[in-house]
């Protein structure tokens, strides 16, 4: 399908992926994260604090090795890294949670997240969302794509979605069904991938750009935190004691092997 460099025509209404035939697929990454299910229970809270901190990488970040191969005229020549550090080496694209809450404040009202494919790469990366919500994912490319949904660390299609065309929408509600981290990858565009954390509380957090992080309305207590970021085959463990109207600082170097 050829190229153009108009911008995309507005979005399509999503369909539904029922439709869709899954299939099996060996594309997928070693390593299982458990994400646990602890029977999560919203309450009410007469008193709060927060963790708060910066995630790291311990070591040097290995060698982008990735290549653009096939598309190059819609997709360019450069991929999406794997891992991308910032001065200070802080890790973007890391996925903290609160491993052992029971109960705390509400889960979200509003469960719809969006994915989009812009040149070969998916936007964002990584995200987290809760137990439930529809995921809409766009095809802003002018070129055929194939997404794979897959358990992180299984070799089960969670589902198949193809794209024909530019503005296609696609709406998903067996990608976030259970707690765990799916892992999206495209048939056609190896370089291509990204990852969604599913969680059944609404602790947790994804780093941004400098490494930051933040998780709020937390029960004074201790809990254990958790670290996930892509190349990790377990995640990282902390604790941190949390106090009323205080906010725990946590600065956590991982080790990240591609």
């Amino acid at each position: 399908m050829a190229c153009s460099k108009g911008s995309p025509p507005p979005r399509q209404q999503p369909t539904s992926t029922r439709a869709i035939t899954t299939a099996k697929t060996d594309d997928s990454a070693a390593g299982s994260v458990d994400l646990g299910s602890n029977s999560y229970r919203p309450g009410t809270l007469s008193a709060v604090g927060s963790v708060a901190g910066t995630v790291k990488l311990d070591g040097a970040p290995p060698p982008d090795t990735t290549r653009v191969t096939v598309d190059q005229a819609v997709c360019g020549t450069k991929t999406d890294p794997e891992l991308t550090v910032s001065k200070g080496s802080a890790v973007s694209n890391a996925v903290v949670w609160i491993a052992d809450v029971k109960t705390g404040k509400p889960l979200p009202v509003d469960k719809r997240a969006e994915l989009s494919a812009q040149k070969c790469l998916l936007d964002p990366r990584v995200q987290a969302v809760v137990v439930g919500t529809t995921v809409n994912v766009f095809n802003d490319d002018r070129l055929l794509h194939r997404f794979v949904f897959i358990p992180l660390g299984t070799h089960d299609t969670l589902t198949v979605m193809p794209f024909f065309n530019v503005g296609q929408v696609v709406a998903s509600e067996r990608l976030a069904k259970t707690p765990q981290i799916v892992e999206i990858r495209c048939t056609r565009h190896p370089w291509t991938r990204g990852y969604i954390a599913v969680f059944d509380h609404p602790y947790f957090a994804v780093t941004d750009g400098d490494g930051n992080f933040k998780i709020d309305s937390l029960a004074p207590g201790t809990y254990k935190m958790m670290v996930w970021h892509e190349g990790m085959t377990q995640p990282a463990a902390q604790q941190v004691q949390v106090a009323a109207n205080g906010t725990a600082k946590v600065d956590l170097a991982i080790h990240v092997a591609h």
